[in-house]
């Protein structure tokens, strides 16, 4: 597997190592994934420097919020298909890094209750980038 960086968050030197292959089947979501953390990156940089505006703060804030909706139907996607190739809740557990495979089997249970939405939806390619 190549893991030599392919995509560059522009102008800042920070690389997301991606391989050609996974950037291709990304597109363009991959870049609005790497603008979203630069942007939570930012808002950090700007806290740890003091000098966060409240006009720096509301775009951190939402591009944070943006970044972790995406993230978390990620997650959601993917815990939805491991329990569709039968892992296990031991292994789930120590994946979410609880210290209770019945947490982890009871999260499972209750994601796979509730109908995929938006964000899990984009995370396997079934909506645009957008909030459709």
């Amino acid at each position: 597997m190549n893991t030599e960086p392919e995509c560059t968050v522009p102008g800042s030197g920070l690389a997301i190592p991606l391989t050609a292959d996974d950037a291709q089947v990304l597109g363009d979501d991959a870049e609005l994934l790497a603008a979203l953390l630069a942007r939570a990156l930012h808002g950090v940089a700007l806290l740890r420097a003091g000098r966060a505006s409240v006009e720096d703060l509301t775009e951190a804030i939402e591009r944070t919020t943006e970044l972790m909706e995406r993230l978390n139907g990620i997650r959601r996607a993917e815990v939805r298909e491991f329990a569709a190739q039968k892992g296990t809740h031991g292994a789930l557990a120590k994946a979410m890094h609880l210290t209770s495979r019945a947490t982890a089997q009871s999260r499972r249970r209750a994601l796979l209750r509730e109908s995929p939405d938006v964000m899990e939806e984009w995370a396997v390619g079934e909506r645009g980038w957008g909030r459709d």
